[in-house]
């Protein structure tokens, strides 16, 4: 008995001294891959970079929720199978919220119009934009570009109370839901929740704009729709027609008058605070909480939070060295959040050597947690019989980027991590 308690002894010490000496380097940053809520990229992302328990940074997966676009019943089956394939595959995922983008799940906040489709009420004026003081002046359309122009549904008033009573309420579902799914995490695997973005790019008049006389276009064929698009920094009505009015009305910004870019930028601080807000009360630290922005000027001070981190969209130039952007150099030193990220980001150019120079870049900034490439696609391509075919270039400066050989020791982040004011 004596050398059987001995034998056990020796074993349990083995196992005890194998366990020192693996590596247990807890998940600090991540490189994530987009996608809409019903791509599974897990077995991909597992296949080309492996599990990612103890990767100093680690790839994972970023899956965006239109949040009024389908019915809670189809989110809340999705966002569970996210759950379930990131803890099967060892995958990390961030959870996106897009509040106001498409809203089609929902006609009786928007249908002012139509009597004889779902959800009509000539009441529902009041839940979408005007281009005018004047719910006399609501729109029936808006458009968005995202690499062609298509019609989109109009723009919500994001201050009435309706719509913001139907946020409220779905938000309220998905936060629960994430907390009861990080709450069941043991400690070891909670790096698998990367944390939660409250919103889309938070711009108006950007990613749904409204055409000088676009009700008159209403019925008429798509195809003959102007085509000038806006430009951006051309603030406070991106060369299109103003609108905002009603945010502004309800909001109790201003009521009449001229509107200024500032009134703009007003709108976008404030309702990233509203959505700041409702991820509050569920136990998730504000380092795991994101607010998001674009644009020009103070369009990019929004997510300047007290209950949330900064982040913001990078493409092109700005992608490849984010350091010479003003979202680095003016607005990151305006937060005191513990750190931030780069919430979308692309430059389009699957060379491996400048995929380096901007991963570099990147992650030598301190406080920058992650990286979101739009798209996944951008990196790697599945085709309809899930045939998996890599981008070498980008693969290959990810990989870099993971095992160390991309980062110089100073600019580890394990050495320079969260943002000091």
């Amino acid at each position: 008995m004596k050398k059987f308690l001995i034998l056990v002894s020796l074993v349990f010490l083995s196992l005890a001294l194998v366990a020192c000496g693996r590596k247990t380097t807890a998940v600090q940053r991540y490189f994530l891959v987009n996608a809409d809520y019903w791509v599974y990229n897990y077995p991909y992302i597992n296949e080309i970079f492996g599990p990612q328990s103890g990767k100093e940074i680690a790839v994972g997966n970023a899956a965006l929720f239109y949040v009024f676009s389908r019915p809670m019943a189809t989110f809340e089956e999705a966002l569970k199978k996210h759950f379930r394939m990131a803890e099967e595959y060892d995958i990390p995922l961030l959870v996106q919220f897009d509040p106001f983008t498409f809203w089609s799940d929902v006609p009786e906040l928007w249908n002012w119009w139509d009597p004889d489709k779902p959800g009509y009420n000539p009441d529902n004026r009041e839940n979408v934009e005007w281009y005018g003081w004047s719910s006399d002046c609501a729109v029936k359309l808006g458009w968005l570009n995202w690499g062609r122009q298509l019609r989109i549904l109009p723009m919500a008033n994001v201050y009435s109370p309706a719509y913001q009573k139907a946020l409220k309420e779905r938000m309220a579902q998905f936060m629960n839901w994430i907390k009861e799914w990080r709450d069941s995490l043991p400690k070891e695997k909670q790096y698998l929740f990367v944390g939660v973005k409250m919103t889309g790019e938070l711009t108006f008049g950007v990613n749904n704009w409204y055409y000088e006389g676009g009700n008159e276009l209403f019925d008429l064929p798509e195809a003959d729709d102007p085509q000038t698009g806006i430009t951006v920094p051309d603030l406070p009505d991106r060369g299109v027609a103003q609108t905002g009015y009603a945010a502004l009305k309800y909001s109790g910004i201003k009521t009449e008058g001229e509107v200024t870019a500032g009134d703009i930028f007003e709108l976008e601080r404030r309702f990233a605070g509203f959505m700041g807000e409702l991820a509050q009360g569920y136990g998730i630290p504000r380092d795991l909480i994101y607010s998001h922005a674009s644009g020009s000027a103070g369009d990019l001070a929004s997510p300047i939070q007290p209950t949330t981190c900064p982040s913001w969209s990078f493409y092109h130039a700005e992608a490849v060295n984010p350091q010479d952007s003003p979202q680095y150099k003016e607005y990151l030193p305006l937060s005191d959040a513990p750190n931030w990220a780069v919430s979308e980001w692309n430059f389009f150019k699957p060379d491996q050597a400048v995929w380096e120079q901007a991963l570099r870049n990147c992650y030598s900034l301190p406080g920058n947690r992650f990286v979101t490439v739009y798209n996944y696609d951008s990196v790697f391509k599945v085709s309809r019989d899930g045939q998996l075919t890599l981008l070498d270039g980008p693969v290959n400066a990810i990989r870099a980027l993971q095992d160390g050989s991309l980062l110089s020791k100073k600019e580890n982040p394990h050495q320079n991590h969260g943002y000091t004011k």
